[in-house]
């Protein structure tokens, strides 16, 4: 059975990415900070999300991601 989360998930994924950037930026948003910790998460996340918008940062794809992660990974001593 296909849960309501689910399928709003994937109608959200159907929109362009900078909606998408947007709908994220306002659930963050709309959900309750409880502490110190949550709220500069919170800051971190917004102020990335305007350099992104503003191009003063340029983001990579997953595939670009996990090449680096697995190359950081495997340099690793005992790996």
């Amino acid at each position: 059975m296909v849960s309501s989360v689910d399928i709003v998930f994937q109608e959200a994924l159907q929109l362009p990415e900078e909606s998408r950037m947007e709908l994220v930026e306002r659930l963050i948003v709309s959900l309750p900070a409880e502490n110190d910790v949550e709220l500069e998460q919170l800051a971190t996340a917004t102020r990335r999300l305007e350099e992104m918008k503003s191009g003063a940062v340029k983001g990579v794809s997953l595939e670009e991601m996990v090449s680096r992660v697995s190359s950081i990974l495997s340099a690793k001593p005992g790996k």
